[in-house]
C-alpha cells in the first residue's frame, strides 16, 4: 500500500497495535487554564524500502490529538 511520507509517497505495510496507552497529559496554563491533551494513535505503517539514518526500520503513524480545556477561570468563560 502506498502511504504520504513528508511530501512523497512510499510503499508500507500496515502493523496492527497489539497494546495500547493512551493517557491523559494535564497542563496548566498562565491564564489559568487547565487543559487536558491525548494523543490517539490511528494506524501504523512500516516502511518497505525505507530505512532511519541508524538502519532501523521506518514507521509512518496516523494519529490525532485530543484536547479539553478541564478547568477555565470564570472572567475567561463567554457571558450568557
Amino acid at each position: 500500500m502506498r502511504v504520504r511520507y513528508g511530501s512523497r509517497e512510499i510503499e508500507a505495510d500496515p502493523v496492527e497495535v497489539i497494546k495500547a496507552d493512551e493517557p491523559w497529559c494535564e497542563y496548566v496554563l498562565a491564564d489559568g487554564t487547565r487543559i487536558r491533551v491525548r494523543h490517539v494513535l490511528g494506524a501504523v505503517f512500516r516502511a518497505k524500502e525505507e530505512h532511519t539514518d541508524s538502519g532501523e526500520p521506518l514507521y509512518i503513524t496516523r494519529s490525532q490529538n485530543v484536547v479539553i480545556a478541564s478547568e477555565v477561570p470564570e472572567d475567561l468563560k463567554r457571558k450568557g
